[in-house]
């Protein structure tokens, strides 16, 4: 048993590493790749196109992953996500143009797309117990959690003090040393368990089935409120008094929340709950009561305060609708349940963001973290109606 678990723990380390460099990459841009595309000329529209191609991009490759996963196993997505995203870091630094900022964008949007799922499927391959998967899923959230917090840190200590290539640099680096990693532990050929050579479900077939499609609705307004909070929660920190440094805090004591939530996940919050469909259901809520109160907040104090409460919200969400695509798929198509998942958690950062915001253009009374409470409570209803059980 001992050997065994030795064993499972070698194997863990470089997929959690995969996982963190996987999002310490995304979290990291946030800070720095807008004034790097302003460096370049850009309009207000190319500005969009560079931003919002990853997320359209992103999507197909979570299709895409999603089917080679339960056609192939998860290790080929993963290396060529690894591999894919390192080349488009590298590209960043060398690009001219924002038209080869778009270019970039959709190729690194895709390889990503590959390689999220395929870790997750790493971590729930073949058919095991809630024993085994609540703690995984759980340091999955953290780590993701963790890259959160350090990655937006990092690129603005770097670019600030080094330029924005040596932040692209950096990160290419981290791509590639996963890749290593994963090329060095994760290498073993995929075992006949872990592929299925005929798919068991069409996506189509996967879409429908009732407890899924709750959890697609639920994926897509908890980061359809995370989009909009990432994109806005600036301005109303500049409304009261904020600079970029506590502006920064507030995003890492979101973070920071999330991570000890979802750390205490398996042991003590999930046996309490007993469905991970509370789970949904309650973060969801707590999502709307954030960014209402975050809207409102007269003080930093309250700011604050809502950003706390976010955490646990998104901590509560998570991990409920991480459990109920793993509880509610069979291995022989669950890549292409998780593609889906993460396909629909994309779609709500490329719509609700810009949606909110084009309607706070033309009503400036609707800020729009109203716009994302009004879509968190919709996804929360219509979720709940299409999960039986």
């Amino acid at each position: 048993m001992r050997e065994q678990n030795a064993g499972s723990l070698i194997y863990l380390i470089p997929v959690y590493l995969v996982v963190f460099c996987a999002f310490f990459d995304t979290h990291a841009q946030m800070p720095v790749l807008a004034p790097y595309t302003r460096t370049m000329g850009a309009t207000p529209f190319l500005l969009g196109l560079v931003i919002g191609f990853y997320s359209l991009f992103n999507i197909m490759g979570n299709f895409a992953g999603g089917m080679i996963i339960d056609k192939k196993g998860w290790r080929l997505p993963l290396f060529w996500g690894l591999a894919g995203a390192a080349l488009a870091l590298l590209l960043y630094a060398q690009a001219g143009s924002a038209y080869h900022l778009v270019i970039i964008r959709a190729g690194h949007g895709f390889m990503g797309g590959l390689l999220v799922p395929a870790a997750l499927a790493s971590l729930t391959a073949g058919k095991i117990t809630s024993t085994f998967y609540n703690p995984r899923l759980a340091l999955f959230g953290a780590v993701i959690g963790l890259a959160a917090v350090t990655g937006p840190l990092f690129a603005g200590i770097t670019a600030g003090r080094l330029g924005f290539h040596a932040v692209y640099y950096s990160l290419a680096l981290f791509m590639a040393v996963a890749l290593g990693f994963a090329l060095l532990f994760l290498k073993r050929k995929t075992s006949p368990q872990e592929v299925n050579f005929i798919p068991a479900a069409s996506l189509k077939w996967i879409i429908s089935r009732p407890n899924l499609q709750g959890v697609f609705i639920f994926a897509f307004g908890t980061m359809g409120s995370t989009g909009t909070l990432a994109s806005f929660l600036p301005e109303q920190a500049e409304l009261l008094g904020f600079d970029h440094a506590r502006t920064g805090i507030l995003f890492a004591t979101f973070a920071i929340t999330a991570v000890i939530v979802q750390l205490l996940w398996p042991g003590f919050l999930r046996p309490r709950l007993k469905r991970n469909l509370s789970g949904c259901a309650f973060g969801l809520g707590l999502l709307c009561a954030a960014l209402i109160l975050a809207a409102l907040s007269p003080s930093a104090v309250w700011l604050y305060g809502a950003m706390v409460i976010y955490g646990i919200g998104f901590g509560f969400s998570f991990q409920g609708m991480l459990g109920m695509v793993i509880e509610n798929s069979d291995p022989a198509w669950r890549g292409k349940a998780i593609g889906i998942f993460f396909a629909a958690y994309s779609l709500g950062v490329a719509i609700m963001p810009p949606l909110g915001g084009l309607i706070w253009q033309h009503l400036p009374v609707i800020f729009p973290f109203y716009t994302s409470a009004a879509a968190a409570l919709l996804s929360l209803v219509a979720g709940k109606i299409n999960c039986p059980g």
